[in-house]
């Protein structure tokens, strides 16, 4: 037997109004995955906030009536559906706040969670407003895997060029030949957009010199990865990086703070 069912016996046939408010300010994500769990457990809704809701501290996002266990119920199983996903929600919208539009702001680091919670995680990262593909349009990406694969990476952009209406992004990382030697191939054989995935800025300027000195400017765009965060956005933005792919800041974020209380008996 669970103890509960001897703790809450005197407690049968009464019914409590319990609330779930932020303890902290943020953006509130899964929002629906929460009123579904809500119904499930067979509580009575009076109000529940929207996904992409600023919060403040204290502020309310759920309200709901139920019997003792289902409040208890609430306890184990509601706040773990809105207390990460938030976080990532609140640290992707911070992002785009500081960039000011002035970058494109993606997360792909995703794709390197469990498959499990993939879909919840993408979803935060897209309410807090950042992108969770490099380019909203079709493209290929030819990570360094692939370019191994091909033996080189011209074959793989040749290739890769033959899909009509797909952008070609290049992994940039001076492995299959030095920096600028990946460059000067990517540019030679038409990339669209070069992905400069070292994390060190002054590899960026060298690659984005190269494609300045070789006349691609405006017409090949450049992405950065590897380890951004907050502080970084603002030399990046000044180094001429037009997409930036935020991993580990936005996916690592901790929790959103969140409370339920019950607040009377009715």
């Amino acid at each position: 037997m669970d103890i509960r069912d001897f703790l809450f016996s005197p407690l049968e046939g009464k019914s409590y109004l319990f609330e779930i408010k932020a303890r902290e300010s943020g953006v509130l994500a899964g929002a629906r995955r929460l009123k579904e769990e809500a119904l499930r457990i067979g509580l009575f809704i009076n109000w529940v906030g929207e996904d992409g809701m600023i919060l403040g501290e204290e502020e309310k996002v759920f309200q709901a009536i139920g019997d003792a266990w289902q409040i208890a119920l609430s306890e184990e199983r509601l706040l773990g559906l809105i207390s990460k996903v938030s976080g990532v929600a609140t640290a992707s919208a911070r992002m785009v706040s500081l960039a000011k539009g002035r970058i494109r702001v993606v997360c792909g680091a995703w794709k390197k969670v469990p498959v499990e919670i993939r879909g919840e995680l993408r979803e935060a990262i897209k309410v807090g407003g950042a992108g969770i593909r490099i380019l909203e349009e079709p493209f290929v990406y030819l990570d360094k895997n692939y370019i191994r694969m091909f033996g080189g990476l011209a074959p793989a952009v040749r290739r890769a060029k033959e899909i009509e209406g797909r952008v070609v992004v290049v992994q940039i990382r001076g492995e299959s030949s030095s920096l600028e030697g990946e460059t000067m191939e990517a540019l030679r054989e038409g990339a669209d957009l070069l992905m400069v995935d070292t994390g060190r800025l002054e590899d960026f300027i060298r690659v984005r010199g190269i494609v300045i000195r070789e006349g691609f400017q405006g017409r090949v765009k450049l992405a950065f990865s590897g380890g951004v965060k907050e502080k970084d956005l603002e030399r990046l933005i000044d180094a001429g990086v037009d997409i930036v792919d935020v991993g580990r800041a936005i996916i690592d974020a901790p929790l959103l703070d969140f409370s339920l209380d019950v607040v009377r008996c009715l």
